[in-house]
């Protein structure tokens, strides 16, 4: 595993540009080195109290194989050189938000698209699932489209209120399937599917690597909420589109950012 840690790095494909090494692969992210509107650029030396990559004198890192598209590959050193980090003065960059180490965030898009994806996966195995877990709710089902093919509205009152607790119980099957689902991912790869589908991941905001059981939990609290209050579901879910640090109301209770790129791998 590649011991170069996060931050801006010549582009391997273009000496005009920096893009960004997430610590494990590099990304899509890219800048120009010098401000267009800056006379004067610090890019590309080290910064005030900024220590090198390599007390020997180490490069930048460049991926083997062709241009920086060999994502998986571990960079090589050669030369002299510093980690080059994207001044926090340098205004022309602002638009690319990163954690407070400098690894880009993901967009609320991909958030949604890899959401949908583990939508559908889950749907079809905590369906079946829940399904077999509340055979009394298939019952009433059934029963409520008798009645309501009868037109008996005194019947149809009367089995929507039974079915309160079953689906009651449907829904907490369904969020102990997606928890499980989601811990099992999130400790291990720190990437759902739908994650690993978009190039994302999730990790804590204050350090990068797959997320302790405990941080996992929290982060399952909200949408556990929003299975009763079905508005604080659509807050959370739409919450990173004004958020400054693009969290999700579970992020916050649980100190959680998703970012580009993979997570290092914990050390065994």
């Amino acid at each position: 595993m590649s011991q170069h840690p996060s931050g801006w790095y010549d582009d391997p494909s273009n000496p005009d540009l920096l893009r960004y090494w997430d610590g494990v692969s590099w990304t899509n992210h890219t800048a120009p080195k010098k401000s267009p509107t800056a006379s004067q650029s610090t890019i590309g030396l080290p910064q005030q109290g900024q220590v090198p990559a390599d007390r020997t004198g180490a490069s930048a890192p460049v991926p083997q194989g062709s241009g920086w598209q060999g994502r998986s590959q571990a960079p090589q050193q050669q030369g002299q050189g510093y980690v080059q980090q994207a001044p926090p003065e340098a205004q022309w960059m602002q638009t690319i938000r990163t954690t407070a180490d400098g690894v880009p965030l993901a967009s609320w898009g991909k958030r949604v698209a890899a959401w949908l994806i583990d939508g559908v996966i889950v749907a079809i195995i905590g369906g079946i699932i829940a399904w077999a877990v509340t055979p009394r709710l298939s019952e009433l089902f059934s029963a409520l489209v008798s009645a309501a093919e009868a037109g008996d509205q005194t019947k149809v009152v009367d089995i929507q209120n039974q079915l309160t607790g079953p689906v009651v119980q449907f829904s907490i099957v369904l969020w102990l399937v997606m928890t499980a689902y989601c811990l099992v991912f999130w400790t291990t790869t720190a990437q759902t599917p739908g994650k690993m589908a978009l190039g994302i991941s999730v990790r804590r905001a204050a350090q990068p690597g797959p997320l302790p059981v405990g941080t996992a939990l929290m982060r399952r609290l909200v949408p556990l909420a929003g299975q009763f209050v079905p508005f604080l579901s659509l807050l959370d879910g739409l919450w990173p589109l004004w958020d400054d640090k693009r969290q999700a109301l579970h992020d916050k209770a649980a100190g959680t950012q998703v970012v580009e790129g993979k997570q290092p791998r914990k050390q065994s």
